[in-house]
């Protein structure tokens, strides 16, 4: 059993197309099943942005159980957790990687992504393309591709890096699409909607996200009209029930005997274990540490 998840660095995806390219911060490759070579958790250090081609592929992404078919686009950032359940045998997928620092080198601006709501905590995890839209996103990725051929272009870097740029911001153009057509869907969905629709999303990220904005921007409300609702419908908060999700999963980590605090102050997406035993601690009135040598000690 894999205690600890491992780091997937970028120079181990494909590492000798990278050692071709003399390049370790970014990589444009298709991908098919043999590729596939490990299935245990691995958390990625790097962006992806992937495409399905054809065939399917079941994956656990932090925690949640996705499929992608063809014509799915997926974004992955640095954090995210991957483990491959399945891979059908005619799968295949074109996919971009790179590393902020690539992207970031020669635009001063150490907050170029954060521009792009797909590559911070809002952003979608996947989405089901239509055919134009496939079309325009494998062209992409094909002038990427073909960019990173020519090694001997003096320029090849800074270009590719501008082409990559350029994916982006065709990419947050058509998943904007997405999230307008789901602002006025939820516009008119009813309270239980709303409460039922949180309790999905809060089931789905809460390992990840436990700020409200985040909840209520899906939901396409503001985080006031959310917390009305929430109280209204079950008397608690909507940081209450955040709260709440991520204490009982705390517990039964440290419950299970299987992870020390470290680990699961790390599990959970906290910075450090500091911050796990200031919240753990603020709920329950005790630390972690303490909680879980007291069960410990009083199971049978």
């Amino acid at each position: 059993m894999h205690h600890k998840i491992s780091n997937l660095d970028i120079t181990k995806v494909t590492p000798r197309e990278n050692n071709f390219w003399n390049a370790l911060d970014y990589h444009i490759t298709e991908v098919f099943k043999p590729d596939f070579l490990h299935f245990y958790p691995v958390r990625h250090n790097y962006y992806q942005l992937a495409l399905c081609v054809s065939g399917n592929i079941r994956t656990r992404i932090n925690g949640e159980n996705i499929q992608y078919d063809a014509n799915t686009f997926a974004v992955f950032t640095p954090s995210t957790i991957l483990e491959v359940i399945e891979v059908s045998e005619d799968y295949s997928c074109q996919m971009v990687i790179f590393k902020k620092s690539f992207l970031i080198e020669t635009l001063n601006n150490i907050y170029f992504l954060e521009r792009f709501q797909m590559l911070n905590s809002t952003g979608l995890d996947y989405v089901k393309l239509d055919d134009a839209e496939v079309a325009t996103l494998t062209s992409l990725f094909k002038g990427i591709q073909d960019k990173a051929q020519e090694t001997n272009h003096p320029f090849r870097r800074d270009i590719i890096r501008n082409l990559i740029i350029i994916l982006l911001y065709e990419t947050e153009n058509m998943l904007s699409k997405n999230r307008i057509k789901f602002s006025r869907i939820a516009n008119r969905i009813g309270n239980k909607r709303i409460l039922s629709e949180f309790q999905e999303l809060l089931r789905r990220h809460f390992y990840k996200e436990r700020k409200v904005s985040f909840y209520a921007q899906h939901l396409a409300i503001s985080t006031n009209h959310l917390t009305k609702v929430l109280q209204e419908l079950t008397g608690r908060s909507a940081k209450k029930h955040i709260n709440e999700i991520v204490l009982s999963q705390a517990k039964s980590l440290l419950n299970s005997g299987t992870y020390n605090v470290s680990e699961i102050a790390s599990l959970l997406y906290f910075d450090n274990i500091e911050e796990f035993s200031r919240f753990f601690k603020k709920e329950t009135g005790t630390s972690p540490l303490k909680y879980k040598k007291k069960n410990l000690e009083t199971s049978p």
